[in-house]
């Protein structure tokens, strides 16, 4: 565990806001439009670089990527784990 000698330090967990270029992309692959995936990584990427760069900005020492590569917490599951169905009409 990291640890400051003059003061505590600031991390946080969950989700951070998502550009909205990303969100629609992902959106759109999760109802089964084909999706440039290359394009779609690459995207991601740069989110999770910008998010990194405002947390530093912020003074967050214990940065973190901000789950910009999970459309939702809760679509996120279906992805990873099998046995579940079923569908929503919202994310």
């Amino acid at each position: 565990m990291a640890y400051g000698a003059e003061r505590f330090l600031t991390t946080h967990t969950g989700s951070l806001p998502r550009p909205e270029d990303l969100i629609r992309t992902m959106f759109a692959k999760e109802e089964g439009v084909p999706v440039d995936r290359a394009a779609l990584e690459a995207r991601i990427r740069d989110a999770v670089a910008e998010i990194v760069r405002k947390q530093t900005h912020a003074g967050i020492d214990l940065v973190n990527d901000g789950e910009m590569s999970k459309p939702s917490y809760a679509t996120y599951v279906k992805d990873r784990l099998s046995g579940f169905g079923g569908t929503s009409n919202t994310f």
